[in-house]
Formats: C-alpha cells, sequence, structure tokens
C-alpha cells in the first residue's frame, strides 16, 4: 500500500515497470535452470529416426559405466520349447507363446524388467530424454540393424502369410499336448518355430526404411552397444522350416526299417533306362 502522501507519476510508474520486467526475467531464468522434458511419443521401428536422435542415444551410452548398455531382457524370442509334461492345450500354448513375445517388445514391459544405473537417469536428464523415449530409440535401432541382416530372398511378406496359415492350424489343435503321440508332439514342437518367425518378420517388415540406411551409416558404432540378439540373421535357425514347403513325410510306426522296403528287378530303373527303352531290350 502507497502512503497517504505518495503522488503516482509517469516516473514512477516507469520506474515499477522496469522492475516488474525484470522480476519476470529473473523467474524465466530461474526457471530455466532445470532441464525441461521434451514431450513426444517413444519411436517405433516405423518412425524415422533423425541423425540427432541416434547422437542423443548413443550420447546417453557413452555416459554408461564401460559405454555398454545395461542388461536388457531379450526381445528376438527363440522357438518354443514345450515341456511333454504340458498338459495345455495346443492352441492355448500359442496362445501362451504370443502373449510372452508381445510383452517383450513392449517399451513398458521392457522398462520395467531392466535396471535402471543412476548413470542412465543422469544421462536421460543430460539428454532431456525419458526411459520410455530412450528404449523407444534402442527398439527402432536394433530392430532395423537385424532387418540389414534379412538376405534378398527372403521375402518377408511372403514369411508372414505363411507363418499366419501355420499358427492358424496350430490354434486349431485343442488336443492336450501331454497327451499326444511321441511322433505328433515332435511335429508340433517344429511347427511351433512359426511363432517366433512370424513376430521376427513382422517387427522387421515394419522398419522405415530411412532407419536402415542411418544404421548402415553408423553400422560399427552400434554394433559396439547393441546386443548381440540384433546383430545375427534373424531366420538363420529357421531354415529348414522355411525352406519346406512340402508336406511333412512320416512312416507308420514299425516301418522305420529298410527290411519293409519292397523291390521287384522287373520295375526298376537301372542307370539312364526307361520304361521306354526297356521294352525295345
Amino acid at each position: 500500500m502507497l502512503p497517504a502522501n505518495h503522488h503516482s507519476t509517469p516516473m514512477n510508474h516507469l520506474y515499477h515497470t522496469t522492475c516488474g520486467v525484470i522480476l519476470l526475467c529473473a523467474i524465466s531464468v530461474c526457471g530455466c535452470s532445470e532441464p525441461e522434458i521434451v514431450d513426444y511419443e517413444p519411436k517405433r521401428p516405423d518412425d524415422r529416426i533423425s541423425e540427432a536422435e541416434l547422437e542423443s542415444f548413443l550420447s546417453i551410452i557413452d555416459s554408461l559405466p564401460d559405454q555398454k548398455l545395461p542388461s536388457m531382457p531379450s526381445v528376438m524370442l527363440p522357438a518354443p520349447q514345450w515341456n511333454r509334461n504340458r498338459s495345455l492345450p495346443v492352441n492355448e500354448l500359442v496362445n501362451e507363446d504370443e502373449k510372452a513375445r508381445i510383452e517383450h517388445g513392449s517399451i513398458d514391459w521392457l522398462a520395467a524388467h531392466f535396471t535402471q544405473s543412476r548413470f542412465l537417469k543422469r544421462g536421460l536428464r543430460r539428454e532431456r530424454m525419458t526411459i520410455s523415449q530412450f528404449i523407444g530409440l534402442y527398439l527402432a535401432l536394433g530392430t532395423s540393424l537385424c532387418r540389414d541382416g534379412v538376405p534378398p530372398d527372403r521375402d518377408l511378406e511372403q514369411i508372414l502369410i505363411r507363418g499366419k496359415r501355420a499358427i492358424v492350424e496350430l490354434k486349431k489343435d485343442h488336443r492336450a499336448f501331454s497327451a499326444l503321440p511321441e511322433d505328433l508332439a515332435y511335429l508340433l514342437q517344429e511347427q511351433s518355430g512359426w511363432l517366433a518367425v512370424v513376430d521376427r518378420a513382422a517387427r522387421l517388415n515394419s522398419v522405415h526404411p530411412d532407419n536402415r540406411a542411418l544404421v548402415q551409416k553408423h553400422h560399427e558404432r552400434l554394433v559396439a552397444v547393441i546386443p548381440a540378439e540384433f546383430l545375427r540373421k534373424p531366420f538363420l535357425e529357421f531354415a529348414t522350416l522355411l525352406d519346406d514347403r512340402g508336406i511333412p513325410f512320416q512312416e507308420p510306426f514299425d516301418h522305420e526299417t529298410d527290411d519293409h522296403l519292397e523291390w521287384s528287378r522287373d520295375q526298376a530303373l537301372v542307370g539312364t533306362d526307361t520304361p521306354e527303352e526297356k521294352e525295345g531290350i
């Protein structure tokens, strides 16, 4: 409150206005002392990653002990290994496996299942990045590296079509896995490999094309910090499954030896002989 004898003048008004501006500037400067978190959604494999984002990601890793990522849960899960004692129906085992693969590719799940050291938290603050944004970049860059390991003759779209058909067939099987005959259980175990193939193909098929060029440009730097699961050829272990387009052949029970093979000299083709040539002899 102003004194009773105070008289407002233009000079006084200018003085108070100037002080107010200075005060606001001081508040503004103080407010900038703490870095603000940039509010943007975490990257997905189909989002384009900029050079600046890659450099920010690598800068955080450089600030960690030994310049290494903390131990991360696996994302590219292997083929299912169903125990023969599992009493669940085959279709439920399939659904269980699909759920696990979705979880392991989830940013929220990964954030909750690896150790966030004080070094990582400090690096995130410096780069004004959240843990979700960091993991989003990790997944996008790792998947882009893995996509670069797919041979040119592997058509991801065709792999997805074949794999999804195979999984549909598995989901039609409501028999308890533990009650199946040994040979049938083995066959279904082999076919369950499509779950891993489809999961990988779907992730790799969504990679933004610009990201492939980016990871190729910075390949040496990335392979030094990205886990080995993203550096292997993603379908190498499933070559037999992918290249087998025929109907699986199984010998009848008790007919696995050559003793049961029937052979007749009259019907045998020797060398380059053909039935037509044999008739002329």
